[in-house]
């Protein structure tokens, strides 16, 4: 039904249903029907030795949903995070490619979706976007496994993710992105780059996937990683102050829709906390 049109993935949550995995097509989202994450077609396809293309094109639940009233949060369907693990948050680390090395941005707990909330600890907080994120899961041998690419926006404590994951980018693909941010209606910024992917993609993707995965701790089998690389891929990401009730809208060519987030100040997301005695 799909063939020759590139991989569009989503997870969903409805209030009845539960959450779901849905293959876009167009303006349609095709529930999946065996699993209801990502992470575990991603597993499922390492069991079974197919790819994960072929994997979801013949998982089709016959369930189809209207793309543009879910992005646009008219239906009771909501976004999840286009990639996390769906059982165990803490089993999802959350990082992000700096310009002096590697950091760590929490757990899968730290993410939100399109459509979300994305707190902030105080009034004028700097959050960067755009940003583009990698998703992979470990194999059970050990192994990292790139699972695909979505557009993201890291803010001091939290990350937000989504609409879509796309497994694979072509050679080609324009990787043109963009971001505004919106206060009481009104744009009062806006930022852009464009880079393309090109057959040196893949190879400065190898370079630093290495380095990421070095340590014994994170190759621990089963775990799903979000690693944000706008920096190395999309140019100068973007620190962007904002503000409660401001309005970020990312969008990357090549990766869907666009993605939504509205800034919430929230100084109690993350209280001092001490240790009592047992």
């Amino acid at each position: 039904m799909f063939g020759g049109i590139l991989t569009r993935l989503a997870q969903l949550s409805h209030p009845d249903e539960g959450r779901r995995a849905a293959l876009v097509h167009g303006n349609e989202l095709h529930l999946l029907a065996t699993y209801r994450s990502i992470y575990q077609f991603a597993l499922a396809a390492l069991e079974t030795r197919w790819t994960l293309r072929d994997l979801l094109s013949t998982d089709l639940s016959g369930i189809v949903l209207d793309y543009q009233e879910v992005h646009a949060l008219l239906t009771p369907w909501r976004f999840l995070p286009a990639f996390d693990h769906p059982r165990e948050p803490g089993a999802c680390l959350v990082s992000r490619l700096t310009e002096t090395g590697w950091e760590y941005r929490g757990s899968g707990e730290s993410l939100t979706a399109h459509g979300e909330a994305l707190p902030v600890p105080e009034p004028r907080s700097t959050i960067r976007a755009p940003e583009l994120a990698a998703a992979y899961v470990i194999g059970y041998d050990g192994a990292p496994r790139r699972v695909g690419f979505a557009a993201g926006i890291c803010a001091p404590q939290f990350s937000a993710l989504g609409p879509e994951l796309i497994p694979e980018l072509g050679l080609g693909t324009g990787l043109k992105s963009s971001a505004r941010l919106l206060r009481e209606g009104r744009e009062i910024w806006r930022g852009s780059a464009e880079r393309d992917v090109n057959e040196h993609f893949a190879d400065a993707l190898a370079a630093i996937e290495p380095d990421h995965f070095r340590r014994a701790g994170h190759r621990s089998r089963g775990n799903a990683h979000i690693y944000f690389v706008g920096t190395k891929f999309l140019g100068a990401v973007d620190a962007i102050e904002v503000d409660n009730g401001d309005r970020i809208d990312v969008e990357i060519d090549g990766l869907g829709r666009s993605l939504r987030a509205s800034i919430q100040v929230n100084p109690g997301a993350v209280p001092p906390l001490t240790a009592a005695p047992l």
